[in-house]
């Protein structure tokens, strides 16, 4: 089995909230030597301090009772995740401890998927199987935003108007993705309609789909080029040294810094975002700014930016450049060093934004070829 593990608070809440509005029983357990101890278990409450766990009388009498000294761990088989806990409170079979602060999630797709940001604005166009009454035009041809890719399928964000206009559709087909148009539109299955995001009143869902049909060589090759190229920076600009984080670790170190100094852990998760804009600089706009900047003042300021920020930034400098930066890029900070080096450079963006010397617009496409 391979899982993938998170730390990402909204969406370790959301599991629990379904454990426990499902009243989903599950397996808890603790390992004593080589023997495994189980007990069967239940969510009985589910506050954003507190967790609150009721284990089965029946289950203390079979295996006996929790030793406190020891850590315990949580798989809930219906959603194929497991989570430790090291430190609880336990009177009689209630256990209670604080939300985990990571998951080991088991991974269900079968082929790796590759991520954009929602104001990365990579267009997708489907449309309807259905056509007009009396036309060979389909009923609706729909432009959306593409957030992730794999060769057997897609995610895309859809607005509410869309998302009525499909409701009883089982198949789209697929005339673009990115700036491409397909030589050979080819058809999807719809795989699901969720809500994008938490926040109540939001307008935005995300539409599964799966590529059922089997591509041509054309159209095959032009999203397995855009897989590649996402692949490329996801992976980072020198895979074999400290050249950025993934999305899970900016999150980590976010929540770690977040446990002593929130302001500190805000501020950087803010600076974060606004530099995560830097990758839609132009060619030219880029080496101006690398030669505006202090690199040690920006090595230091991009110390928790992404891979793929990092790639974008130095993807057209000479080696020897690549080398020099990176090599300032590895040097550990510490926390507040960091947040001021991003604020200094977040400043200058703004700056160079108001005077329109920059203009980092995230509709800007890059071609795959």
């Amino acid at each position: 089995m391979k899982y993938w593990q998170t730390y990402q608070k909204p969406l370790i809440q959301r599991f629990l909230d379904h454990i426990a509005e499902n009243k989903i029983d599950f397996t808890l357990w603790q390992q004593d030597g080589s023997h495994r101890r189980q007990y069967d278990a239940k969510l009985i409450s589910n506050e954003k301090t507190r967790c609150k766990i009721k284990v089965s009388k029946n289950s203390i009498e079979e295996s006996g009772h929790l030793d406190k000294a020891k850590p315990i761990f949580i798989h809930i088989s219906s959603l194929d995740i497991i989570f430790k806990k090291d430190k609880y409170n336990i009177f009689m079979n209630d256990i209670d401890f604080p939300p985990p602060i990571d998951v080991q999630v088991y991974e269900r797709r079968s082929q790796q998927r590759f991520y954009f940001k929602y104001q990365d604005h990579k267009n997708i166009t489907f449309y309807s199987e259905n056509l007009r009454l009396n036309s060979d035009e389909p009923e609706f041809v729909c432009p959306c935003v593409l957030i992730d890719i794999s060769v057997s399928g897609a995610g895309i964000i859809i607005t509410k108007d869309i998302k009525l206009k499909i409701a009883q559709d089982k198949y789209l087909f697929l005339q673009d993705i990115t700036d491409q148009k397909l030589p050979s539109p080819f058809k999807v299955e719809v795989v699901y309609i969720e809500p994008y995001s938490n926040e109540s009143g939001s307008n935005l869902y995300k539409l599964g789909i799966k590529f059922v049909e089997g591509l041509d060589s054309i159209s095959y090759k032009s999203i397995t080029s855009i897989i590649e190229k996402q692949q490329e920076r996801t992976r980072g600009i020198d895979p074999n040294r400290f050249c950025g984080l993934t999305f899970e670790d900016q999150t980590k170190i976010i929540n770690k810094i977040e446990i002593t100094n929130k302001q500190l852990s805000d501020n950087m998760k803010n600076n974060i975002e606004q530099l995560d804009k830097l990758r839609y600089l132009t060619t030219q706009m880029k080496i101006e700014f690398l030669q505006a900047v202090e690199h040690d003042l920006l090595a230091t300021a991009l110390r928790l930016s992404s891979k793929e920020l990092i790639y974008e930034l130095l993807t057209e400098l000479t080696d020897n450049m690549q080398d020099e930066f990176i090599e300032k890029l590895e040097i550990e900070r510490p926390a507040s060093s960091i947040c001021k080096a991003q604020d200094k450079i977040v400043a200058l963006i703004r700056e160079k934004e108001a005077s329109g010397e920059y203009v980092l617009d995230p509709t800007s496409f890059t071609t795959y070829v």
